[in-house]
């Protein structure tokens, strides 16, 4: 609160001088700065500015009760730089001349410049901020200056103090490292109790910052400048003015570079009276465009070096600062990225001098960062690490950076590490591998599942990668990697029984041979199963066994006479004969096995049964800083849910006495809802660390996703929610009201929906919305809530939820938004999301139904808000949120950049050419559609299953996973093969869309790439898409 701490200080000056208590007013001007109460933060400055001058005047004429060699130096230098202040105000009659000229000095040129140039009437301050034996204070102003919208003043003045501090303590930013052992030096004085040792260690410390400052001022003048050409070229319009800018700059650099007292950049000059007449007719933000191209132009083609070469000597004057080594780091990082999409591949050079820096860069802000800002970084260096691990160089600087991080590091990155356990570079497998044991050795818990799975895996050498890492831990922990083992494998065979597992394998072993005529591909199919029917171990399959053991080993029988002969001399009409008892098998399997509503473990999984007090933690509730929660024992009964998937709810006890739900998912990946999962645990560690999100409690609802294979896996049972389609259901069904009231009103104004054109359906939509409350939502949470407080803050709860994850969601791309896909916890109002296998505006680009809004908002979701509607909580949550994504976006492109380039889930993205799918000369997505696949379709109504119709997750009340691809089971290696031929997929054009359509979100050029928009600017244009009816109306109906 800056009224506060005003009225406080107000209080404490009157005992003692704010020169005296230089850090608490530095707080309170930096508080100021930052809540953009810029004038507050003048005054301030004035005020400390002003009682430096009458304390070192004090000091001159000794009325300083406590006089240090300190003060007594600062006051001297105080005095001569106010004196020759004093000669260039009251020149002589004689001295005249130009810059350099006849008695004008350096000293009489800044004068002018800061009476004649007075931006923002700050020329008082400039003046006397020269005259400050204070370098914090000084620094402090540059700051206050560069908010001010004085850009150019404040980089210029920050060069020049910057020159001046070095030159004090004797350090050449252009050789910093022969300034290390001297620190070292400095840092021994100190601790011996030097006194001039220890002034010299704070001054080198503020000196990092000026230097950090001045690399972090001319990125941000790098992009604004790159902006304002791009928009300049889009129109046409050149800049014929930048060769003469350019040469100006470099001449007015030259007086930087000399230091405090030479700093002369001309009052009177040709670039003082452009400056003066761009001010007179551009706006404050076209001034900030202004400035941030002198600052670009100022470094010319030097402009990289210099902010390398800045954030380098920060690294070595504070070399513990983690902000600092990660910033180095990055650049070094963005350098290779930008030099790779130049030329396409990156060169010996540019791996010496980018990206063993940048690995090195990495490790060293690993080891300094706090737990919580170690994800970026981590995920950053296996980028690295992985894109170019085909260079001996990267590979010893990575094994050279191993022990010199904690091991805990990795558990965070282990689906990344995993994803790689099969790289073809050997030195780099050897690595992985070698780690991953290590790992595996400190925290078994956190890695053993997801060792399983990838040993699981189709591809040959990544199951044997994971089944070597398998066997060494086995060494160690025997009795816990079995466990796992038996776990993880009766987990998924309860996923599928036996008589589904045999129905959607008939179903798609009739696709290949039917459709394709691939007899080999089917017999791929099948072959696993008739194996397993040969060797029952269960109550279930023995009985299954028993039905149908005796056609299935005919068909078996006819498959192999038919395989046994020639090629040439085949007789088809074996295989005909085979899938007559297959289709006899088909269709009593589906009459006699109805969809069970319980599974019994004694039937389906007894081993289960007898697992007892174990070595092994609860799947998803591993903690290294918590005491471990073993599995105590398994439920004996499980709810099958009457969905098309018919997921499984399941009890696992734990040995802290409570009940852990899960939901057990089989025919679908949840590698990706993982990776989402850790994406969203990023967002809330930002979210915590802001102080307004943080003070509103702001927060994505997450839940534990484990994989048990690529094709099934454990969810963590949300408990106490339920979907909005169901809850709108239920409200009105008991008022006797249609629940899908409004398309029936659509429809009867336009009975020909699908044949209307946009404009046509925006109308008949707009006629259902008039002619239907749409309050459902509304009086659902009113209903459920037992007073008016507990309903106020269910509302609240219910907004800002719904803002945070609706920014999250757009920065990801989330579609599939519908009312089933988001659930309402009962007790508090949060909304959680499911279901999250549409991400990167994958819907937005469908041919059929694309997804046109940003995030769901609808009429239905808004009214809950009240009066406030979503000018109120919702739009003020959702630019905090979209505010600390946008300032911590690099920490978010770290995480997605790893998530779009995983070769085990950027398939799904990636796999457009190879799945057929064509883009036409308009841009639109384009399906190829053959006679073949005609045929496939033809056959697979033959043999679809009967009864089983769409899926209604609305039962569940929890989390579903992510829709599995049906191709991923038919790829096999040729996936792998064509993913690892492609690396992380940086090359993919596809990929790099996606990464440039986060980074363009990340930074407000989402709208347009030329223009960047600022944060309230960016959520208006995001809502009104998102309630756009000529967006709304073209989704699916049932939407």
């Amino acid at each position: 609160d800056v009224g506060m701490w005003q009225k406080l200080l107000r209080l404490r000056s009157m005992v003692l001088r704010p020169i005296l208590d230089l850090d608490t007013w530095i707080k309170y001007v930096n508080m100021s700065r930052k809540s953009g109460q810029m004038r507050i933060a003048r005054d301030a400055i004035a005020q400390l500015l002003d009682d430096e001058a009458l304390y070192m005047e004090e000091a001159n004429r000794g009325e300083v009760e406590a006089m240090t060699p300190k003060l007594v130096a600062q006051a001297q230098e105080y005095a001569r730089l106010k004196a020759e202040l004093a000669r260039q105000q009251y020149p002589s009659q004689n001295g005249s001349g130009g810059v350099g000229g006849g008695g004008q000095s350096a000293w009489e040129s800044r004068t002018r410049r800061f009476s004649t140039n007075n931006v923002g009437g700050s020329a008082p301050l400039d003046m006397a901020i020269r005259l400050s034996q204070q370098p914090a204070l000084v620094y402090m102003y540059l700051k206050y200056k560069w908010a001010a919208d004085e850009q150019r003043e404040a980089f210029q003045m920050l060069e020049m103090f910057a020159s001046d501090y070095a030159s004090k303590v004797g350090f050449d930013p252009h050789n910093p490292d022969a300034f290390a052992e001297h620190i070292d030096a400095r840092v021994l004085a100190n601790l011996n109790g030097r006194s001039e040792a220890a002034d010299d260690a704070r001054t080198i410390h503020l000196l990092a910052r000026y230097y950090f400052k001045q690399a972090e001022w001319l990125s941000t003048a790098q992009q604004s400048a790159l902006l304002t050409q791009r928009a300049r070229a889009k129109v046409g319009l050149g800049n014929e003015d930048a060769s003469y800018a350019r040469r100006m700059a470099r001449r007015e650099s030259i007086g930087v570079r000399r230091g405090r007292g030479s700093f002369s950049i001309g009052g009177s000059g040709a670039m003082s009276g452009s400056a003066s007449r761009d001010g007179v007719r551009a706006s404050d933000d076209g001034r900030n465009r202004q400035d941030a191209q002198f600052l670009y132009e100022l470094k010319g083609d030097r402009i990289n070096e210099a902010i390398l070469e800045s954030y380098r000597a920060a690294t070595v004057l504070d070399r513990k600062w983690y902000k600092a080594w990660h910033s180095l780091a990055l650049r070094h990082y963005h350098e290779t990225q930008r030099y790779e999409t130049a030329h396409a591949c990156i060169t010996e050079d540019v791996v010496e001098n980018h990206v063993v820096p940048a690995v090195h860069g990495f490790f060293r802000a690993i080891q300094l960062s706090k737990s919580d800002t170690t994800l970026q970084d981590t995920l950053r260096l296996l980028t690295a690490w992985f894109n170019y691990s085909q260079y001996e160089s990267v590979a010893q600087a990575v094994q050279d950076g191993f022990n010199s991080v904690s091991i805990r590091t990795w558990l965070q990155v282990i689906p990344q590490i995993l994803a790689r356990i099969h790289i073809k570079s050997e030195s780099t497998r050897r690595l992985i591998r070698q780690l991953l044991v290590e790992v595996g050795k400190a925290h078994p818990h956190a890695i053993l599942f997801s060792l399983y799975v990838a040993a699981r895996s189709d591809h040959t050498e990544r199951s044997q990668a994971a089944k070597d890492v398998l066997a060494k831990l086995h060494d160690v922990f025997p009795e816990l990697v079995e466990e796992t083992e038996v776990v993880s494998r009766e987990l998924i065979r309860i996923t599928l029984l036996f008589p589904e597992m045999w129905l959607e394998a008939l179903r798609n072993a009739s696709m290949c041979y039917y459709g394709q005529k691939d007899v080999v591909e089917m017999m791929k199919i099948l072959r696993p199963l008739h194996k397993r029917a040969r060797n029952p171990e269960t109550l279930r399959e023995y009985h299954f066994v028993q039905m149908f053991g005796s056609d299935l080993a005919a068909a078996e029988e006819h498959l192999n006479q038919y395989f046994s002969t020639d090629p040439a001399h085949r007789n088809e009409a074996l295989v005909q004969q085979a899938w007559e008892l297959y289709y006899v098998v088909f269709r009593r399997i589906e009459k006699l096995f109805p969809k069970p509503s319980t599974l019994a473990l004694k039937d389906t999984a007894p081993t289960l049964l007898q697992c007892r007090d174990m070595e092994l933690a609860v799947p998803g509730t591993y903690d290294p800083d918590r005491e471990i929660v073993y599995i105590q024992s398994f439920d004996p009964i499980l709810m099958v849910y009457s969905s098309k998937q018919h997921p499984r709810r399941m009890f696992i006890y734990g040995s802290d006495g409570v009940k852990y739900t899960f939901l057990l998912k089989g025919r679908e990946d949840l590698r990706q809802d993982e990776r989402v999962m850790q994406l969203f645990g990023l967002i809330n560690s930002l979210l915590s660390r802001d102080t307004e999100t943080a003070r509103r409690s702001l927060a994505i609802e997450r839940f534990p996703v484990i994989p048990l294979s690529s094709n099934s896996g454990l969810i963590g049972f949300y408990p106490g929610c339920i979907s909005f389609h169901h809850l709108i259901f239920n409200l009105r069904q008991r008022l006797n009201r249609p629940s899908t009231l409004e398309q029936r009103m659509a429809l009867q104004f336009s009975p020909n929906w699908d044949t209307l054109t946009t404009m046509q359906k925006v109308e008949s939509f707009e006629y259902a919305l008039s002619n239907t409350p749409g309050n459902d939502l509304q009086r659902a949470m009113w209903y459920k809530s037992p007073n008016a407080e507990v309903w106020l803050e269910r509302r609240t709860d219910y907004t800002r939820s719904l803002a945070v994850m609706s920014i999250a969601g757009y920065i990801l791309g989330l579609g599939d938004r519908h009312p089933s896909n988001i659930l309402i916890h009962e007790r508090t109002g949060k909304v959680v999301h499911i279901d999250l296998g549409d991400c990167f505006e994958m819907a937005a680009h469908r041919e059929k139904f694309p997804e046109k809004v940003p995030f769901r908002l609808t009429r239905m979701l808004i009214m809950p808000m009240e009066v406030s509607s979503i000018e109120g909580i919702f739009k003020h949550t959702a630019n905090h949120t979209m505010r600390v994504l946008r300032a911590n976006r690099d920490s978010l492109m770290a995480v997605l950049e790893a998530f779009v380039f995983d070769p085990l889930v950027s398939w799904l993205y990636l796999q457009e050419s190879e799945m057929g799918i064509d883009t036409g000369k308009d841009g639109t997505k384009k399906q190829k559609r053959s006679s073949r696949s005609t045929q496939q379709s033809d056959y697979a109504t033959r043999w679809s299953t009967s009864g089983v119709g769409n899926a209604n997750m609305d039962d569940i009340g929890s989390v579903s996973g992510s829709k599995p691809d049906a191709g991923i089971s038919k790829a096999g290696n040729g996936l792998y093969d064509i993913v690892d031929g492609k690396g992380w997929q940086t090359g993919n054009p596809k990929a790099r869309a996606i990464v440039k359509r986060i980074h363009d979100k990340l930074i407000g050029t989402d709208f347009n790439p030329n223009e960047q928009l600022a944060v309230p600017e960016q959520i208006e244009k995001l809502i009104q898409q998102a309630t756009s009816s000529e967006n709304l109306a073209v989704l699916y109906v049932g939407w």
